[in-house]
């Protein structure tokens, strides 16, 4: 089966990608080598290989027609368990939650500066930590 530039247009268009006349024919090159390599695995020898229900099954592989794939846990509502505790990760810890220092910007002292109020500047610092800035 090969794909041609129309179809690669066709998908290209559902997909919503802008394709350039030169990207459409280096799409449909590269779509046909990969069916081409498919095709070469589908006629490849595999006798002697166990598949499916002839594979070995591991201690853990489900029977019937699971057999083979890797076991589910149980479909169990809640949290998992976590192997290190959230209070062993935080700095600090109270009632169930992280706390952490409060942000100066977040005081309410009425004033829309930032700054304290008392010495009339805009809350800006210069070079010597005083003071407005230049």
């Amino acid at each position: 089966m090969a794909v041609t530039p129309a179809e690669v247009r066709r998908v290209a268009a559902l997909a919503r990608l802008p394709l350039e006349p030169g990207e459409v024919e280096a799409m449909t090159q590269q779509l046909n080598r990969i069916l081409e390599h498919v095709d070469a695995l589908a006629e490849a020898d595999a006798d002697g290989t166990p598949a499916g229900d002839d594979a070995p099954a591991g201690d853990a592989a489900p029977a019937g027609d699971d057999a083979g794939l890797a076991p589910l846990r149980a479909d169990e509502p809640g949290a998992d368990p976590l192997a290190i505790p959230p209070s062993a990760l935080a700095p600090a810890w109270a009632d169930g939650f992280f706390t952490v220092p409060r942000l100066a910007s977040h005081d309410d002292d009425g004033d829309d500066d930032g700054d304290d109020g008392d010495d009339g500047d805009d809350g800006r610092r210069g070079p010597e930590g005083g003071g407005t800035a230049p």
